[in-house]
């Protein structure tokens, strides 16, 4: 799609469509601007699906204004330039802002040619096929906009020139400054016999003259110079005639030449002039577009899915790369693997050799190996209640009325296991590894049944509860700790539980100590080397 182009040319009485190929035209039509030619038109968009148009305008009807802006970038110019565009052409869908140069003093003010097509009626038919078709439009384009292009090509250099040029529409008027376009007028040639060319000549371009002095594009003092493309002899007579009459420089120009130079064929253009603009287009040759973004919004989506497409192939490209890249990287890994194997079965067969030399050991050798792994086996039971009571320590900072009175520490694989050595009262006690004989040491938990007491108790026992329950839930913030239960509370809160004493006992002071168990289990632990 990118390669190829649709390249139309709309005038008032007709529309010429070509089809090219990068910059070489392989096939083009004419349709008329009539009902039968846009049905015609239609079908050969049909048979040319999927390409990019570009639609130049030959218009009779055009505006040119020539203004000054101060210099300004990015959003600001851009505000500046839709302002001035609604101020000059707020009526006309069709217009643009193109910029001439920049001032080389202080200021360095913009200067811009504003540009519109104030009558765009002969366009309505073709539109409307585009539009239907939803061929992606890249833009509008005046012809005369174009017309710059062929005089910088051909390096004519004069400060004012009057490029005339003879076209399937009519006679086309384009005044350049230092090679910019200023304005343009076509002027159609309707019931003028060929003895009369030179005499329509002479007039429309005395009216253009008048229009330029009228405008303050030149004045009486401005030698224009006119530029007259020349297709056949007849351009070489009218040329001297208004050279004779006018007093002006005429230079002809072989437009033929051109055509080949510019790799569109001679005979192509006698027959279709324009095809030499259709041509300079299909160059690259683009000049400011005219058509809203409501028009070349199908481009715009085109443009962005071309844009994943070519994403997607490079993503693609990388991927192959890659995996080629990991393919090779295998292929080295596993002959390295291979060397790597080779070497140590010579390395193996060397060993044996050196190991049939050794001296006899009074063990056999799968003795030892059942010892070691005996020993390997021993130490997967190695835990010591280190990290239990590094739990208990941590509370006990937060919670300094809390004493430890006894620690019964084992280690098994019932999580409900029971404190049942009730008459011993030391400090650690170990678990045995008969705890953990019906199962793995990665299924064994830590478990220890705490019995502790409230210091300096003076009697208040919703504030003995209170120490208890916050140095229970401060150990159960511990990370490593699955579950804490409190075996015995501080105080007996049951309903059924009698109350004994006196108030006249003279012992009242002496309080029961308020005394509380618990029992904490550890998560699952791992042993090292299990």
């Amino acid at each position: 799609m990118a390669i190829s182009k649709l390249i139309l040319c709309a005038s008032n009485h007709h529309l010429t469509a070509g089809v090219w190929f990068g910059t070489r035209l392989q096939h083009y039509e004419t349709f008329a601007n009539s009902e039968a030619g846009y049905q015609a038109f239609d079908a050969f968009i049909k048979q040319n699906p999927n390409m990019n148009a570009y639609l130049i305008a030959d218009a009779v009807e055009e505006e040119y204004r020539l203004e000054s802006l101060p210099h300004t970038k990015g959003k600001a110019r851009s505000e500046l330039l839709e302002r001035k565009l609604n101020q000059f052409n707020r009526n006309n869908l069709f217009r643009t802002a193109h910029f001439i140069h920049q001032d080389k003093d202080k200021r360095r003010d913009d200067h811009f040619l504003f540009v519109a097509l104030t009558n765009a009626d002969f366009l309505q038919g073709w539109m409307s096929v585009i539009q239907v078709n939803q061929v992606p439009l890249v833009g509008l384009y005046l012809l005369p906009m174009i017309s710059q292009y062929t005089v910088q090509q051909m390096k004519l250099m004069a400060p004012n020139i009057l490029l005339c040029e003879r076209l399937s529409s009519g006679l086309r008027q384009t005044y350049l400054s230092n090679g910019r376009l200023r304005m343009s007028r076509l002027a159609p040639i309707v019931d003028v016999k060929p003895n009369q060319m030179a005499y329509f000549y002479l007039v429309e371009i005395e009216k253009t003259r008048l229009y330029l002095l009228s405008q303050r594009f030149i004045n009486d003092h401005t030698e224009l110079q006119l530029v007259m493309p020349s297709l056949d002899n007849q351009s070489e007579v009218i040329g001297k005639s208004i050279s004779q009459e006018q007093g002006m420089e005429c230079r002809i120009v072989d437009s033929l030449a051109y055509a080949k130079h510019i790799n569109i064929a001679p005979n192509l253009v006698l027959k279709h002039p324009e095809l030499l603009h259709m041509q300079l287009l299909a160059n690259g040759n683009i000049p400011a577009n005219l058509a809203p973004d409501q028009l070349t919004k199908a481009y715009q989506v085109t443009k962005l899915r071309q844009g994943i497409y070519a994403a997607a192939a490079a993503i693609t490209l990388l991927g192959l790369g890659v995996a080629g890249y990991s393919f090779l990287q295998a292929n080295w890994e596993v002959q390295e693997t291979a060397q790597l194997a080779q070497e140590t079965q010579m390395q193996l067969k060397r060993y044996d050799e050196v190991a049939s030399n050794f001296p006899t050991t009074p063990i056999p050798s799968a003795d030892l190996k059942t010892a070691v792994d005996a020993a390997e086996r021993v130490k997967q039971y190695n835990i010591t209640p280190v990290a239990i009571m590094g739990v208990l320590s941590n509370a006990l900072e937060q919670s300094p009325e809390i004493a430890i009175q006894r620690l019964r520490w084992v280690q098994t694989n019932q999580i409900d296991a029971q404190d049942s050595e009730r008459t011993q009262d030391v400090a650690m006690l170990g678990g045995t590894a008969a705890n953990a004989t019906s199962g793995q040491a990665a299924d064994l938990r830590q478990v220890a049944f705490v019995n502790a007491e409230l210091v300096n108790f003076g009697g208040d026992y919703r504030g003995a509860l209170n120490s208890v329950n916050r140095f229970v839930a401060q150990i159960s913030r511990n990370p490593s700790v699955e579950q804490v239960v409190i075996l015995q509370e501080p105080v007996n809160v049951s309903s059924f539980a009698s109350l004994k004493g006196s108030t006249l006992d003279e012992n009242t002071s002496e309080r029961t100590p308020a005394a509380f168990k618990l029992k904490i289990v550890m998560k699952q632990t791992v042993a090292q080397g299990a």
